[in-house]
């Protein structure tokens, strides 16, 4: 049976229809908007392994349709690797924090991740530090993502300073988060004790979520991304302080 009462799925719902709109509109950014929203409804570990279906299947979507899987796996398996071990680790602290502490280490890495996105332009790194400071970034976004599913932030500043272009930094970004998600989704089921049904769930969001992709490519050429970028920065932090402040209160 579904472990959810009929509301709570109806914000499933919109969380991930919002979170595929957005991922549709940018290429990125379903986990961020659909945790905070699910964060009203649900647990944090709750919220985080909701997200894993919508992670496997739109970026797995995204990842097999461009055809460079495999190049992307050569030039990045050291840092997947790692992300991949460091993801499996830290979920299994998901279910040993009270979730007043996961809302505000969620909303608290939330925040300050847009912050460094939006002053993180302009940064470069040189080819031949690309592989070390790849093995850091999956460290830091595995102890990231395994409390709060917010695994590619760090991905995304670490992508955007190689100096890709906007189709292969968002191939690339898609092969890395949908790998990822796989040993996630495993570490949730074995180590972070997620009932299944919850991940029952989570694969029934991919519905809303890939609506929300497909309508949002319908409008993807009339945005204006820099008033958007703007606009979603802003209701990101705002949603991130909101779940800090929750977790302060314990509301």
């Amino acid at each position: 049976m579904i472990p959810l009462d009929l509301d709570v799925l109806l914000l499933v719902a919109a969380a991930f229809l919002a979170g595929g709109i957005i991922k549709g509109l940018s290429g990125i950014g379903l986990p961020m908007v659909a945790l905070p929203i699910l964060s009203f409804g649900v647990s944090v570990p709750v919220a985080v392994a909701l997200t894993m279906a919508p992670i496997l299947v739109t970026n797995g979507w995204q990842a097999l349709s461009n055809g460079r899987l495999m190049a992307v796996v050569r030039r990045f398996w050291p840092m997947q690797l790692v992300m991949a071990i460091t993801l499996i680790v830290a979920t299994s602290l998901l279910t040993r924090i009270d979730n007043s502490v996961l809302l505000i280490i969620a909303g608290s890495i939330l925040s300050l991740s847009v912050i460094v996105l939006m002053t993180a332009r302009g940064w470069t790194i040189p080819p031949r530090l690309e592989r070390p400071i790849g093995i850091g970034v999956g460290f830091l976004a595995g102890a990231i993502g395994g409390v709060s599913s917010l695994f590619g932030i760090p991905v995304i500043v670490y992508m955007s300073s190689l100096g890709l272009e906007r189709s292969e930094f968002l191939t690339s970004i898609s092969v890395v988060y949908f790998l990822a998600a796989v040993p996630y989704v495993g570490g949730l089921l074995f180590v972070g004790g997620i009932a299944p049904g919850i991940m029952l769930v989570s694969a029934l969001a991919v519905v809303p979520a890939m609506l929300g992709m497909t309508v949002a490519g319908r409008f993807v050429r009339r945005l204006d991304e820099q008033r958007f970028r703007r606009m979603l920065n802003g209701l990101l932090i705002l949603l991130g302080v909101t779940m800090i402040a929750r977790g302060v209160l314990n509301v």
